[in-house]
């Protein structure tokens, strides 16, 4: 009788540490973005879209919908898989998710096949002798080109390079967004000859007020606010490509 009571203590401890565990996870990610949004925006976080989604904790969901509009009819069936490494690669860097998603989008539309005219491959558009040069460097797996394609290793090596450019630029987020797309040394001739460049990381911060304004609409559920990021980033794309 003792030993049944034993047992049913642990498991009512353990069933009633669950919801702590994942309060702690939510609250973890909640800071995560937060902190990160306020490096991207500065002095301009305070009136900005993403300050309206503080008390928003469940973002892993409005990701995993968000991502299953984006993605191109023919990979819509790997939007979780994606979404997931997204929140994941997010977490270890210290990254806001809906950001990660910015890049994804100004780099690929999120189309995973999507090969650019100077080589670069998949979601966020990766060169194989960056990723090659990443793998070693930081131990992440990458075999040849064709691994660009996977959307997951692609996702891990372009988060990775993304955290190496942001400690090379000390968390200046226009320069460690425009060397992730003109590269480091570019970056840098450009800042010393006083001409900072603007026109990338503009783009990207288009797109990440164009999710983050879905994520920030007080109508409707996770999955409906995830079709609305599809429209809010056709709209942004459209407008980009007019100016």
């Amino acid at each position: 009788m003792k030993l049944v009571s034993g047992i049913a203590l642990i498991a009512t401890l353990i069933i009633s540490s669950q919801p702590a565990a994942v309060d702690a996870a939510m609250n973890t990610q909640v800071r995560t973005r937060i902190t990160h949004a306020k490096e991207l925006l500065g002095k301009n976080y305070k009136h900005s879209a993403v300050r309206k989604t503080e008390s928003s904790d469940n973002i892993a969901e409005f990701v995993n919908a968000s991502t299953k509009n984006l993605l191109p009819a023919a990979h819509k069936n790997q939007a979780r898989e994606i979404a997931s490494v997204i929140m994941h690669e997010s977490e270890h860097y210290g990254f806001d998710p809906i950001f990660l998603m910015a890049v994804i989008q100004n780099e690929s539309s999120f189309n995973p096949r999507m090969k650019g005219s100077a080589g670069e491959i998949g979601l966020m558009q990766i060169k194989p002798d960056t990723a090659a040069w990443l793998a070693k460097t930081l131990k992440l797996e990458y075999k040849n080109a064709q691994s660009l394609y996977n959307p997951a290793i692609n996702i891990r090596l372009g988060a990775a390079f993304m955290n190496k450019l942001r400690t090379q630029f000390s968390s200046n987020s226009g320069l460690y967004l425009s060397a992730y797309n003109a590269g480091a040394k570019k970056v840098r001739m450009m800042v010393s000859g006083k001409n900072t460049p603007k026109a990338y990381a503009s783009a990207v911060m288009k797109r990440y007020f164009a999710i983050y304004s879905a994520l920030g609409n007080s109508k409707g559920t996770q999955t409906q606010r995830g079709e609305l990021a599809l429209v809010n980033v056709k709209n942004i794309t459209t407008k980009v490509a007019r100016n």
